[in-house]
């Protein structure tokens, strides 16, 4: 391999139906500090320097981790999934940093698509 490739997933985010069990789990398995958070739509964990939260399942997104890949414009990524016949589970939703969707791609897989509000696009970068 000539070039070093590059990470798509920007976030990993785990939808629990035990949030308190798991905070205590991954903080004693990877020294993870844990921050909470009210959103709208009920409490959220941070965890300090790490890219990646939890939270109880939402909007039929099952419980287990979901990773949030990377993507130019998340409007066109989900009408794009959809057209290759994923179901929608969370449908672009604007949050402070940036905008996101969850979709179930035909096979049964659950991913995330991220837009970051502010970030410089590199090319080639984005999925």
């Amino acid at each position: 391999m000539s070039e070093k490739p590059t990470n798509p997933v920007a976030y990993a985010e785990l939808q629990t139906h035990d949030p308190q069990r798991a905070r205590s789990f991954y903080s004693e398995l990877f020294s993870w500090k844990s921050q909470e958070e009210s959103t709208p739509a009920g409490p959220y964990w941070t965890f300090e320097g790490v890219l990646a939260g939890l939270t109880a399942p939402r909007d039929g997104v099952p419980a287990g981790w979901v990773p949030y890949f990377d993507v130019a414009n998340v409007r066109d990524a989900t009408s794009r999934a959809r057209q290759l016949g994923a179901e929608i589970l969370r449908d672009c939703i604007a949050i402070e940093p940036g905008t996101f969707s969850v979709v179930r791609d035909p096979t049964g897989g659950v991913i995330g698509l991220w837009e970051a509000a502010s970030v410089k696009r590199e090319a080639g970068r984005r999925a």
